[in-house]
């Protein structure tokens, strides 16, 4: 049962009620990439992995969407019959395939983020040096309370 919104952690803090905000339009532009993209939010999640890093084994697809390398399989899967992947031999070990972003893909997905991006990186940049400390010190620890809270939940 949810608390209600009166005695609700954070009501009344205008950080918290920003951050709040941010997951909920987070949410929103990820619905709204998923449409234009046609993958659903893990299917996009795990886009933005490769997009960001690169080619990645079905495991470490896994490993960072903290689910079941079944179900990163399924995930793979439905990327690769949507043309957004390629799935090609490691260099190095014959045992294992990677899983590549196809180019015209992730410029689709960098096309429709760009704004956000460049508009957030202004805002950085306009930090003086040691504002941009305390906030990257805050953040860090936002990450480190959002990633010991996922490592709790059961995976999926």
């Amino acid at each position: 049962m949810t608390p209600p919104a009166s005695t609700a952690p954070g009501v009344g803090n205008p950080v918290m009620e920003r951050l709040q905000e941010v997951g909920a339009l987070t949410r929103v532009i990820e619905k709204g990439l998923g449409g234009v993209l046609g993958v659903n939010g893990t299917g996009l999640s795990a886009m933005e992995h490769l997009a960001g890093e690169g080619p990645l084994t079905a495991k470490d697809i896994a490993d960072r969407l903290r689910v079941s390398t079944a179900a990163s399989t399924h995930i793979v899967d439905r990327l690769e019959k949507a043309g957004h992947v390629v799935r090609r031999p490691h260099a190095t070990d014959r045992r294992k395939v990677l899983v590549e972003p196809v180019q015209e893909s992730v410029t689709r997905l960098f096309d429709h983020l760009d704004p956000l991006l460049r508009g957030v990186e202004g805002l950085v940049e306009a930090l003086s040096p040691g504002d941009r400390d305390v906030v990257a010190n805050f953040l860090n620890e936002v990450v480190r309370i959002y990633t010991d809270t996922a490592d709790s939940l059961p995976r999926g």
